[in-house]
Protein backbone atom coordinates (compact mmCIF):
# COMPACT_ATOMS: atom_id res chain seq x y z
CA UNK A 1 0.00 0.00 0.00
CA UNK A 2 1.55 3.24 -1.16
CA UNK A 3 0.84 6.40 0.85
CA UNK A 4 1.59 9.73 -0.82
CA UNK A 5 1.80 13.28 0.43
CA UNK A 6 -1.46 13.95 -1.37
CA UNK A 7 -3.14 11.09 0.53
CA UNK A 8 -1.83 12.50 3.82
CA UNK A 9 -3.09 16.00 2.98
CA UNK A 10 -6.49 14.61 1.99
CA UNK A 11 -6.74 12.58 5.21
CA UNK A 12 -5.75 15.64 7.26
CA UNK A 13 -8.35 17.80 5.51
CA UNK A 14 -11.06 15.16 6.04
CA UNK A 15 -10.08 14.90 9.71
CA UNK A 16 -10.32 18.66 10.20
CA UNK A 17 -13.65 18.82 8.39
CA UNK A 18 -15.04 15.97 10.48
CA UNK A 19 -13.71 17.61 13.69
CA UNK A 20 -15.47 20.85 12.77
CA UNK A 21 -18.70 19.11 11.82
CA UNK A 22 -18.71 16.95 14.96
CA UNK A 23 -17.97 19.92 17.23
CA UNK A 24 -20.71 22.00 15.65
CA UNK A 25 -23.21 19.16 15.80
CA UNK A 26 -22.30 18.54 19.46
CA UNK A 27 -23.00 22.21 20.28
CA UNK A 28 -26.35 22.15 18.46
CA UNK A 29 -27.33 18.99 20.35
CA UNK A 30 -26.41 20.66 23.66
CA UNK A 31 -28.62 23.65 22.82
CA UNK A 32 -31.62 21.58 21.79
CA UNK A 33 -31.47 18.58 24.11
CA UNK A 34 -29.68 19.79 27.27
CA UNK A 35 -32.87 19.13 29.26
CA UNK A 36 -32.50 15.41 28.44
CA UNK A 37 -29.13 15.10 30.18
CA UNK A 38 -29.20 12.32 32.78
CA UNK A 39 -25.85 13.34 34.27
CA UNK A 40 -22.73 15.06 32.95
CA UNK A 41 -21.78 13.27 29.73
CA UNK A 42 -24.83 10.96 29.78
CA UNK A 43 -27.87 11.89 27.69
CA UNK A 44 -31.19 10.15 27.01
CA UNK A 45 -30.96 11.39 23.42
CA UNK A 46 -27.51 12.03 21.99
CA UNK A 47 -27.59 12.86 18.28
CA UNK A 48 -23.78 13.25 18.02
CA UNK A 49 -23.57 9.46 18.45
CA UNK A 50 -25.25 9.19 15.07
CA UNK A 51 -22.90 11.73 13.64
CA UNK A 52 -19.96 9.62 14.91
CA UNK A 53 -21.36 6.60 13.10
CA UNK A 54 -21.98 8.62 9.95
CA UNK A 55 -18.45 10.09 9.92
CA UNK A 56 -16.84 6.69 10.44
CA UNK A 57 -18.98 4.92 7.83
CA UNK A 58 -18.32 7.62 5.22
CA UNK A 59 -14.76 8.74 6.04
CA UNK A 60 -13.16 5.83 7.90
CA UNK A 61 -10.03 6.67 9.91
CA UNK A 62 -10.00 10.39 9.04
CA UNK A 63 -13.51 10.56 10.50
CA UNK A 64 -12.29 8.83 13.67
CA UNK A 65 -9.40 11.22 14.00
CA UNK A 66 -11.74 14.16 13.45
CA UNK A 67 -14.06 12.96 16.22
CA UNK A 68 -11.02 12.50 18.47
CA UNK A 69 -9.82 16.05 17.74
CA UNK A 70 -13.34 17.43 18.13
CA UNK A 71 -13.63 15.82 21.56
CA UNK A 72 -10.29 17.29 22.61
CA UNK A 73 -11.54 20.71 21.55
CA UNK A 74 -14.84 20.27 23.41
CA UNK A 75 -13.06 19.05 26.55
CA UNK A 76 -10.15 21.50 26.44
CA UNK A 77 -11.01 22.87 29.89
CA UNK A 78 -10.31 19.40 31.32
CA UNK A 79 -6.96 19.29 29.51
CA UNK A 80 -5.79 22.47 31.22
CA UNK A 81 -6.96 21.38 34.68
CA UNK A 82 -4.88 18.25 35.13
CA UNK A 83 -7.19 15.68 33.54
CA UNK A 84 -5.11 15.04 30.44
CA UNK A 85 -5.11 11.24 30.50
CA UNK A 86 -8.85 10.85 31.11
CA UNK A 87 -9.60 13.46 28.45
CA UNK A 88 -7.36 11.74 25.90
CA UNK A 89 -8.88 8.34 26.66
CA UNK A 90 -12.43 9.72 26.46
CA UNK A 91 -11.62 11.28 23.08
CA UNK A 92 -10.08 8.00 21.88
CA UNK A 93 -13.17 6.02 22.94
CA UNK A 94 -15.47 8.54 21.26
CA UNK A 95 -13.47 8.60 18.05
CA UNK A 96 -12.37 5.04 17.56
CA UNK A 97 -15.15 2.88 19.05
CA UNK A 98 -17.40 3.11 15.96
CA UNK A 99 -14.43 2.29 13.71
CA UNK A 100 -13.47 -0.74 15.84
CA UNK A 101 -17.07 -1.99 15.80
CA UNK A 102 -17.18 -1.55 12.01
CA UNK A 103 -13.88 -3.43 11.56
CA UNK A 104 -15.05 -6.26 13.86
CA UNK A 105 -18.31 -6.60 11.93
CA UNK A 106 -16.41 -6.66 8.62
CA UNK A 107 -14.07 -9.34 9.99
CA UNK A 108 -17.08 -11.41 11.12
CA UNK A 109 -18.63 -10.94 7.64
CA UNK A 110 -21.56 -8.99 9.07
CA UNK A 111 -20.69 -5.99 6.83
CA UNK A 112 -19.19 -5.73 3.36
CA UNK A 113 -15.69 -4.25 3.54
CA UNK A 114 -16.64 -1.40 1.22
CA UNK A 115 -20.04 -0.94 2.88
CA UNK A 116 -21.79 -1.65 -0.42
CA UNK A 117 -25.45 -2.50 -0.16
CA UNK A 118 -25.67 -1.83 3.58
CA UNK A 119 -29.09 -3.15 4.63
CA UNK A 120 -31.38 -1.74 7.29
CA UNK A 121 -30.71 -4.82 9.42
CA UNK A 122 -26.92 -4.37 9.17
CA UNK A 123 -27.26 -0.69 9.97
CA UNK A 124 -29.38 -1.50 13.01
CA UNK A 125 -26.90 -4.18 14.17
CA UNK A 126 -23.99 -1.79 13.71
CA UNK A 127 -25.76 1.00 15.58
CA UNK A 128 -26.73 -1.21 18.52
CA UNK A 129 -23.28 -2.80 18.79
CA UNK A 130 -21.67 0.63 18.64
CA UNK A 131 -24.04 2.00 21.32
CA UNK A 132 -23.24 -0.94 23.63
CA UNK A 133 -19.48 -0.66 23.10
CA UNK A 134 -19.48 3.11 23.50
CA UNK A 135 -21.55 3.07 26.72
CA UNK A 136 -19.53 0.24 28.27
CA UNK A 137 -16.14 1.77 27.43
CA UNK A 138 -17.09 5.28 28.57
CA UNK A 139 -18.60 4.05 31.83
CA UNK A 140 -15.63 1.76 32.50
CA UNK A 141 -13.23 4.66 31.92
CA UNK A 142 -15.16 7.01 34.17
CA UNK A 143 -15.44 4.33 36.88
CA UNK A 144 -11.66 4.06 37.19
CA UNK A 145 -11.27 7.83 37.56
CA UNK A 146 -11.67 8.95 41.19
CA UNK A 147 -12.62 12.47 40.02
CA UNK A 148 -15.91 11.24 38.56
CA UNK A 149 -18.77 10.13 40.76
CA UNK A 150 -20.48 7.97 38.15
CA UNK A 151 -22.47 4.87 39.00
CA UNK A 152 -21.64 2.54 36.12
CA UNK A 153 -24.62 0.22 36.55
CA UNK A 154 -27.06 3.13 36.65
CA UNK A 155 -25.54 5.39 33.98
CA UNK A 156 -24.71 2.75 31.39
CA UNK A 157 -28.40 2.39 30.44
CA UNK A 158 -29.23 6.04 29.69
CA UNK A 159 -25.96 6.33 27.76
CA UNK A 160 -26.75 3.22 25.71
CA UNK A 161 -30.32 4.39 25.03
CA UNK A 162 -29.18 7.94 24.19
CA UNK A 163 -26.46 6.73 21.83
CA UNK A 164 -28.71 4.15 20.16
CA UNK A 165 -31.62 6.57 19.68
CA UNK A 166 -29.37 9.40 18.55
CA UNK A 167 -27.51 7.19 16.10
CA UNK A 168 -30.67 5.67 14.68
CA UNK A 169 -32.32 9.06 14.21
CA UNK A 170 -29.31 10.60 12.47
CA UNK A 171 -28.43 7.59 10.32
CA UNK A 172 -31.96 6.92 9.12
CA UNK A 173 -32.57 10.62 8.52
CA UNK A 174 -29.40 10.73 6.42
CA UNK A 175 -30.33 7.52 4.61
CA UNK A 176 -33.80 8.93 3.93
CA UNK A 177 -32.28 12.17 2.66
CA UNK A 178 -29.99 10.25 0.32
CA UNK A 179 -32.95 8.22 -0.97
CA UNK A 180 -34.97 11.40 -1.39
CA UNK A 181 -32.34 13.12 -3.53
CA UNK A 182 -31.41 9.85 -5.24
CA UNK A 183 -27.62 10.11 -5.14
CA UNK A 184 -25.73 7.48 -7.15
CA UNK A 185 -23.45 5.08 -5.28
CA UNK A 186 -19.79 6.12 -5.02
CA UNK A 187 -18.12 3.13 -3.37
CA UNK A 188 -19.03 3.84 0.27
CA UNK A 189 -22.72 3.86 0.78
CA UNK A 190 -25.29 3.81 3.50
Amino acid sequence: MKFSLRDAAEAAALSLVSASLFTGFFQVNALIFSHLEFSQGVNWLFLPAGFRVLLVLTMGLPGCLGIFLGNLFLDQDHLWHGHTSITLMTAAISGFTPWLVMKAMIKLHLLNEHLQDLTHQQLLQFTLLYAVANAVLHQWLWSINPEHLHNVWVEIWPMFIGDALGALIVIYAFKGLLNLINLPSTGRSL
